[in-house]
């Protein structure tokens, strides 16, 4: 494996990541319309228009999974790389009909993980536990610099529903995703289990760098790059309840 390699392949997920939050379309917001209302005091006037019951996400039973992979001919000397939170914050409420439903997710980024064997590990053959703890750190380091994720002026990736589709059997949502100082629409189809006292929303969706103005690493003409395309995947686990 090329470690000099490594680090810099994640530059361009990390900008696009999110961390919170079937296909996905991606399309800049920059300046919202004057006549729509901001994504999150959109959510929040849902929440506050109707009774709905509240559950706050329970950061030590929620995964969030940003899958990498590697591309090219010479693909084989680099890695795919699993990037996970671990520390999840933020609130699912429920309303008396499905499209009152919504959440609102916040992602630390300083605390992002780089290559965490257990998450290379639930992901599969595709993700060996062969990454040193030096290329994860560096990794790491490199992708909160200021030019990339600029965890000191953002510390957090956001992801706020907008609105839900679809019937309770396959519901959808469609959310602006927030990183650094740029929001996104996204549409994230998703999977709702009532648990005792608590709701599992569980999904996935892919979503490409360059939909984010993002170029992918590319080098020696493509010889060895990071795929545009990125895989998310999330499970949220939202305990107690209350009216």
């Amino acid at each position: 494996m090329l470690n000099h390699m490594e680090r810099p392949r994640l530059h361009g997920l990390l900008l696009v990541c999110i961390a919170v939050l079937a296909g996905c379309s991606a399309a800049p917001t920059g300046v919202a319309p004057a006549d729509a209302a901001p994504p999150i005091a959109a959510a929040q006037s849902v929440a506050a228009s109707s009774p709905a019951k509240m559950y706050q996400v329970d950061p030590a039973a929620s995964t969030l999974h940003i899958l990498v992979y590697r591309g090219g001919p010479m693909a084989r000397l680099g890695h795919n790389h699993v990037v996970s939170s671990q520390n999840l914050q933020g609130r699912v409420w429920q309303g008396a009909a499905l499209e009152d439903a919504g959440f609102e997710i916040t992602v630390p980024v300083n605390e992002l993980v780089v290559d965490d064997n257990a998450a290379r590990a639930a992901e599969g053959e595709d993700f060996p536990a062969n990454i040193s703890e030096d290329a994860k750190q560096g990794t790491k380091a490199n992708m909160l610099r200021e030019t990339l994720l600029d965890g000191a002026r953002y510390p957090e990736i956001r992801i706020t529903s907008v609105r839900i589709q679809g019937d309770a059997k396959a519901p959808v949502v469609i959310a602006a995703l927030r990183i650094r100082d740029q929001t996104r629409q996204v549409t994230v189809p998703v999977t709702l289990q009532t648990t005792d006292g608590g709701l599992r929303v569980t999904g996935g969706f892919e979503i490409k760098q360059s939909d984010f103005g993002i170029t992918p690493l590319s080098i020696a003409m493509g010889a060895l790059l990071v795929v545009d395309t990125v895989k998310i995947k999330f499970s949220l686990l939202a305990t107690g309840s209350h009216f």
